[in-house]
């Protein structure tokens, strides 16, 4: 896929806010994902995804508004591993899962 990051904010914001951003070729193409969240249990969330936008070359070529939301819910394997599972979208029925490393 690429380089991935994800960067999640929490404080000093009116909102937590999370931004995943995929690289590839060093960074000459990027796409970011942004989005908000709203905590509906302690490994339950509601996700409001906002943006997403693509550049080439630090050019931004488009960015798009969106309306789709999510449920995520977390499992923590260990203090580096973690399982998330994920639903909405295009995949209301379907109940995707990722394992995630630090």
């Amino acid at each position: 896929v690429g380089e991935v990051e994800q960067l999640i904010r929490i404080e000093g914001r009116e909102a937590p806010d999370y931004i995943n951003y995929v690289r590839l070729g060093g960074g000459a193409v990027e796409g970011a994902l942004t989005a908000t969240w709203d905590v509906l249990a302690d490994d339950t969330w509601q996700v409001n995804f906002e943006t997403v936008a693509f550049k080439a070359l630090g050019i931004k070529l488009v960015e798009k508004e969106l309306t789709a939301q999510g449920i995520w819910r977390m499992t923590y394997l260990d203090e580096d591993f973690r399982i998330l599972y994920a639903t909405g979208g295009k995949n209301v029925s379907k109940e995707n899962i990722y394992i995630l490393a630090k």
